[in-house]
């Protein structure tokens, strides 16, 4: 049987209304353009961003029935919400450092709470946090090779993610971390952007010793978020960073390059950014 307009195959990974910020001529919703850099193709490129970072059916659930598509309309109504919180956040960012009345940002403690739970599905929906499912799975079955471990596949670790993204358990976990941590809102006066990508949230480990992996609610772990080409969230922990709501203004495009980098090297596939990857690769 043929699908209808309204099945929605094509499902967005990343929120539009996040990505439309970084569009070229600024934030022209879905009819916002970006320039994009395919890292495992080596390509670059523009398109609106209706295009990508898309995936089909993934976050249908059949064994739903008619309700297979909830997830998807769940992020339809998130994503809306999540269109308001930016536009108010950034009608609260002064950019102008001379204009600037104070060094914080207004944000009350709804909207942190708020804008905290977008963030943490920033994570939790996309193909990377998908691709961590059969990377746990690989290490189980190779450190105990002797006992027979069921074969999963795609269809499995598609299960098991959209049966965690409906329970909200993990959005939750971060969310809660990313509310109870400080902010500090960093605002770009280079020539140099700040680019996304379709696994826009990064981890940072902050540690000297790196043998073993960082725990994500470590204190030397920042998480970092490019909301726009001009401004960036650093997640701290309070112990780190003793102020919430810190605005700090950065005029070196090396900082602005070292962050481009981290978000470089945690993309699953596409870098996004206003600017031509044709002269500024930044990965």
């Amino acid at each position: 049987m043929a699908a209808t307009k309204n099945e929605q195959i094509r499902q967005h990974t990343v929120p539009v209304a996040y990505l439309a910020n970084f569009g070229i001529n600024g934030n022209k919703g879905r009819d916002s353009t970006v320039f994009f850099y395919n890292i495992l193709e080596q390509k670059h490129g523009k398109s609106g961003i209706e295009a990508f970072p898309v995936e089909k059916l993934f976050y249908d659930i059949e064994e739903l029935g008619d309700q297979k598509k909830i997830l998807e309309k769940l992020f339809c109504h998130f994503e809306g919400e999540l269109a308001s919180l930016l536009n108010n956040l950034f009608s609260l960012i002064c950019i102008d450092p001379e204009v600037r009345e104070s060094s914080t940002i207004p944000l009350n403690a709804r909207q942190k709470d708020a804008m905290a739970a977008q963030i943490a599905m920033l994570i939790t929906r996309t193909r990377a946090y998908r691709d961590s499912y059969e990377s746990i799975y690989q290490q189980i079955k190779e450190g105990i090779a002797s006992t027979p471990i069921p074969e999963y596949g795609e269809t499995e670790f598609k299960r098991i993610h959209n049966t965690e993204l409906l329970s909200m358990g993990l959005s939750n976990y971060y969310a809660n971390m990313f509310n109870d941590r400080n902010w500090l809102f960093i605002i770009n006066h280079t020539n140099t952007p700040f680019i996304t990508s379709d696994n826009p949230v990064v981890m940072i480990d902050h540690r000297k010793d790196k043998r073993w992996p960082a725990p994500s609610a470590s204190d030397e772990v920042t998480y970092y978020v490019p909301i726009s080409p001009l401004i960036a969230i650093e997640i701290f922990d309070k112990s780190v960073l003793k102020k919430d709501m810190l605005c700090v203004d950065v005029y070196l495009d090396s900082i602005v390059q070292g962050y481009n980098g981290q978000e470089g090297r945690n993309c699953t596939r596409f870098l996004f950014s206003k600017k031509s990857f044709a002269t500024d690769r930044a990965r």
